[in-house]
C-alpha cells in the first residue's frame, strides 16, 4: 500500500472516529436537587433529548411555560428520588419550564437550529 492509501485509510478512521463521538455524545441532563433545576438554563439543538432526575425526596414536576401561562408541552411528574424522565426538542426556540408544586422553581431549555452552532449564537 502506498503513501496514498495509507493517508486515505487514515483519513476514512478519523471521520468514522469523529461519527462515533458525536453520536455518542450524553443526553443532556437537569437534576433536580434541594428544591432546584441544575443547572437552571440548557442548551441544545433541535431534536436533542433532555432528561430530568429527581434528586429530592419528594415530588416535584416539570411543567413547560411559567406558574402564571403554562405552555403545554410538557407535564412530567417525577414523584421522588431516583425517577427520571425525558422530553425531546424538535423546534428552535426557548422553552421555560417550572415544578407545579413549588412554583418558584423555574429553568430554561434553548434550542438551536441543527445547523446553528453554540459559538454563532454568542458571536451575534
Amino acid at each position: 500500500m502506498g503513501a496514498r492509501g495509507i493517508i486515505g485509510a487514515g483519513s476514512a478512521l478519523a471521520v468514522t472516529v469523529a461519527a462515533l463521538v458525536a453520536s455518542a455524545a450524553p443526553t443532556p441532563a437537569v437534576d433536580i436537587q434541594v428544591f432546584q433545576f441544575q443547572p437552571g438554563a440548557v442548551e441544545v439543538r433541535a431534536g436533542t433529548a433532555v432528561t430530568w432526575t429527581n434528586r429530592d425526596d419528594i415530588e416535584h414536576t416539570v411543567t413547560s411555560g411559567d406558574p402564571e401561562h403554562h405552555g403545554g408541552r410538557f407535564d412530567l411528574s417525577l414523584p421522588g428520588r431516583g425517577t427520571t424522565k425525558t422530553v425531546t426538542f424538535s423546534e428552535p426556540g426557548v422553552y421555560p419550564y417550572f415544578c407545579d408544586r413549588h412554583p418558584s422553581m423555574r429553568g430554561e431549555i434553548r434550542v438551536n437550529s441543527t445547523n446553528e452552532s453554540t459559538n454563532e449564537r454568542k458571536e451575534r
